[in-house]
């Protein structure tokens, strides 16, 4: 009999593979580098399942 592995969406990235990026703005980061004045974190790959997308039960 063949094995199948049984998997499910990833519960952290919802099957997106990545876990997109955010950026946020606030008055307290008038000393920033940036000229918008937003501090952003880049996209990255979804740590639990490791861009697959699914996860093994």
């Amino acid at each position: 009999m063949s094995q199948q592995a049984n998997t499910s969406v990833c519960p952290t990235c919802q099957g997106k593979k990545v876990i997109d990026g955010v950026c946020e703005t606030s008055g307290e980061w008038q000393g920033n580098d940036t000229d918008d004045g937003q501090v952003c974190t880049p996209d990255q790959t979804c740590p639990t399942c490791n861009g697959s997308g699914v996860v093994e039960d």
